[in-house]
């Protein structure tokens, strides 16, 4: 059975703690990604000036020696979730400590011009000025990037409409203690998934004018929610990784049994699907590494690789979006805490 190798590239130590990764999907931008950093300050009383952080765009070229460069640094607070919208590719949503959702646009002149910058283009709180100051968690994209939903410290999911604008639709209490997670699912329009820190996983239906209608519920999970994955090649697939390190396999339409399980080490933060072979995903196990699962048509879920040079903590992680450039090799980037890696990694196939 074929097992992964991870092979480093690229090493860059950042200023501030790392947290987030997303390779840009942009055409002829598959060079480009974000790396997302969070900097406590001590001795801030203010709770929008005690954490900070940037948005740092790279780009990464192979040539004859792999290359890998800062083009541009957004100061602003701190970043928690990142994602380029599917469709409107040029666009990157943005969560962060202020409790806001930011949409930044990719902006040069040229493809290869070395002056792309990111330019914020809307921004919108996410909870009102009477209930306190909370901080944006995560955020999706729905698969026609015109809807976002984005989640909160308070326990609390919002929901916005997008068309350069983001327009609320909705915001409800979708768990006791901090939503952590969700998702669109990729098989049905109308449902959405959230995770919690009450080791909650919920299912919405959000049709109803008023407020979504919780449809199901799984009060399984040994620790919470951290982390969603629609799976969109197999129907009704969703993946679930949690803070007792397992990640979990589900039938979305009943999320109450789990299908299948792995055992994974250190809590499972962040997962990522392959673009170019889906069934690939890879994991960040926050106190341990990355790791490398594969789903199986018998809807089995194994560990086939792991990369090891993070320290702590692993958060970000995401493969390099060139599916149809002409790219040969396959690429990952990660990032970790403490130690401030950012690393690039080649993933190759060896043979145990």
């Amino acid at each position: 059975m074929a097992a992964v190798v991870f092979r480093t590239c690229r090493t860059h130590k950042t200023d501030q703690p790392a947290d987030s990764v997303e390779w840009c999907p942009h055409p002829g931008r598959a060079d480009l990604f974000v790396c997302g950093t969070y900097q406590l300050r001590e001795g801030e009383s203010s709770p929008y000036d005690k954490r900070r952080g940037t948005i740092l765009l790279f780009r990464f070229r192979e040539d004859d020696e792999p290359l890998l460069e800062e083009l541009h640094r957004v100061e602003r607070s701190a970043v928690l979730d990142q994602k380029w919208n599917p469709t409107h590719t040029d666009r990157l949503g943005v969560a962060g400590s202020d409790g806001s959702v930011a949409v930044y646009k990719l902006a040069g002149p040229d493809v290869d011009d070395l002056e792309v910058t990111l330019e914020q283009e809307l921004t919108e709180r996410l909870s009102p000025e009477e209930e306190g100051h909370t901080l944006a968690l995560s955020l999706d994209w729905n698969g026609g990037g015109t809807r976002l939903l984005a989640t909160d410290s308070s326990g609390s999911v919002n929901l916005f409409g997008y068309d350069r604008t983001l327009e609320r639709l909705h915001r409800w209490k979708a768990h006791d203690f901090e939503a952590w997670t969700a998702a669109f699912s990729r098989h049905n329009a109308h449902i959405v998934y959230t995770g919690g820190d009450d080791s909650m996983l919920c299912a919405y239906d959000v049709r109803c004018p008023d407020e979504p209608v919780l449809s199901q519920r799984n009060k399984k999970h040994e620790a919470g929610v951290t982390s969603l994955l629609s799976y969109v090649q197999r129907e009704h697939i969703l993946l679930t990784g949690c803070y007792d390190g397992k990640v979990r396999l589900f039938d979305e339409r009943r999320i109450g049994a789990c299908l299948a399980e792995v055992p994974l080490i250190g809590g499972v933060w962040r997962m990522r699907s392959n673009p170019r072979d889906p069934k690939r995903i890879l994991c960040a196990c926050m106190y341990e590494n990355f790791s490398l699962i594969e789903l199986r048509d018998e809807l089995e879920v194994a560990k086939i690789g792991e990369y090891g040079l993070h320290e702590n903590i692993c958060y970000g992680c995401d493969w390099q979006q060139a599916t149809d450039t002409g790219v040969a090799k396959t690429y990952v980037a990660t990032c970790s805490f403490y130690d401030k890696m950012l690393c690039v990694s080649e993933v190759v196939n060896g043979f145990e």
